[in-house]
């Protein structure tokens, strides 16, 4: 009895904790040694580059500056590794070794440095769409808070069905650990926990991925329209963000799309295999080749369209995801309850009427 009142107090903590904090402006207290910046820090400490190179200094020299001015902690790491020359995604530490921002960060470098583009303007068009980035981050983590706390109360149904015996007078819980068909009911229960815990689990990630490394689409589109911006031609500027950015699939498609532009190829032809996320550059394309359009007008649109429609794409998936926890719930979970629950509790309070029955029929 106390074991199972520990394991029901024990669960009821972990369904009421509240969720991971999404990411925040403003954190309480000290950063602890393996929390990475957020987001919205690095998208403040790059626009604070921006506008120390804007005013006439050089790289080096806004890195030193931004290193003065920013508290102690992973970013101010950063910055004074990147005055003394070193490249931001080699030179940050630990948590944002490898983080999308500081990749995102070091591709736009990287691209002002092959093509001349500007780099105030550039990190400025970063600084931009990582707060759009971080936006949709906290857009989408409100959205799958509510499939996550339904996902961890329905885990504890079947525990909840062994506290309900024990409140209808049975002892459930003796019976599946002393008889060999109480056994058999609670390796059954527990399998279908478990396996309702895997897909629960499965569904979540499928709908709500963890973030990569790699840099995101609409940042793509912007590093492209800097590059055009320094009077570079379509085919060049994707070659230069393609060289940039780290080795993956989208560096590898666009390469692709800039060896074709550059052979020759109608765009139309040399942008058939762009996936969805880079269609616009597929569009402008077509227009570069048509009309002198301003391109990086249009990309720039289009990565700002594409990073608007993070926050309603997380609500659709979210609605879907808890419209399909009913599956596993429905499948799993209720078994498990009914044969964790509700079996050993019908019979042991069977049990003890036949009991009480015979004793009397004895007695008499």
């Amino acid at each position: 009895m106390i074991l199972m009142a520990l394991l029901a107090a024990l669960c009821l903590a972990w369904v009421v904790a509240p969720p991971a904090l999404p990411e925040v402006a403003h954190r309480a207290g000290p950063r602890t040694k393996r929390s990475a910046a957020t987001t919205l820090e690095v998208a403040r400490m790059v626009e604070q580059l921006a506008t120390v190179i804007s005013s006439g200094a050089s790289i080096r020299r806004a890195w030193d500056a931004v290193a003065r001015s920013l508290p102690g902690g992973e970013l101010s790491e950063l910055a004074r590794a990147a005055a003394a020359g070193a490249d931001p995604r080699r030179a940050a530490p630990g948590p944002l070794r490898g983080s999308e921002t500081i990749s995102s960060l070091g591709a736009a470098l990287t691209v002002c440095e092959r093509t001349g583009a500007p780099t105030a303007g550039m990190l400025q068009g970063l600084a931009d769409a990582l707060r759009d980035l971080h936006d949709a981050s906290l857009a989408r983590r409100t959205a799958f808070a509510g499939p996550r706390s339904t996902a961890r109360i329905l885990l504890v149904l079947p525990l909840a069905g062994l506290g309900l015996g024990m409140l209808l007078g049975g002892d459930p819980l003796r019976l599946l650990l002393t008889s060999p068909g109480g056994n058999l009911l609670g390796v059954l229960g527990l399998v279908l926990t478990a396996a309702g815990w895997w897909w629960m689990r499965r569904l979540i990630h499928q709908a709500d991925p963890p973030a990569g490394s790699h840099v995101d689409p609409s940042v793509v589109l912007e590093l492209i329209a800097g590059a055009l911006e320094s009077g570079l031609p379509l085919a060049r500027s994707v070659s230069a963000v393609a060289q940039a950015l780290p080795a993956g699939p989208d560096a590898l498609v666009l390469g692709r799309l800039a060896t074709a532009l550059e052979a020759g190829l109608p765009a139309a032809l040399a942008a058939g295999d762009l996936p969805p996320q880079f269609a616009p550059l597929g569009q402008s394309a077509v227009l570069a080749e048509s009309a002198g359009a301003d391109l990086a007008r249009v990309l720039r649109s289009a990565a700002r369209d594409g990073r608007r429609g993070r926050a309603r794409d997380a609500e659709a998936r979210a609605a879907q995801l808890a419209v399909r926890l009913v599956l596993p719930t429905g499948i799993t979970l209720l078994p498990a309850f009914v044969v964790l629950g509700i079996i050993p509790t019908v019979i042991s309070l069977l049990g003890g009427t036949f009991a009480l029955t015979s004793g009397g029929a004895a007695m008499t």
